[in-house]
């Protein structure tokens, strides 16, 4: 499974309009896009206008299929989405292993 994060920092006075356009936008995913895990969006406590849309994937072909074949580079963004952040998405990707098998444990090399 690939785990995948945009990172948004919103600008001052506009985390209303922000959160209200990514809700709508996040809740048909799962219908749109196969091999959506799951998904979520996470606030930070000490910072609320620092927003991460996380996502999990079943592999690279559904991971592409949302978001292009640049996926590990080039974020997914909604139309005006720049004109409420401070600065631009943050992507990253991450690879997840089962902590239950030890063989997973022993071996940290990034997934296929």
């Amino acid at each position: 499974m690939i785990v995948r994060t945009s990172e948004a920092w919103i600008a001052p006075g506009k985390r209303d309009e922000f959160m209200a356009i990514l809700v709508d936008l996040v809740a048909s995913f799962p219908d749109r896009y196969p091999g959506l895990e799951s998904h979520r969006i996470l606030i930070d406590r000490t910072d609320p206008d620092r927003v991460i849309y996380q996502s999990v994937w079943g592999d690279v072909d559904a991971v592409a299929g949302f978001a292009g074949d640049n996926w590990q580079t080039e974020a997914v963004t909604f139309p005006g989405e720049a004109d409420l952040l401070r600065e631009p998405l943050r992507l990253r990707h991450f690879d997840t292993r089962d902590l239950q098998k030890q063989e997973e444990l022993e071996d940290f090399a990034p997934l296929d």
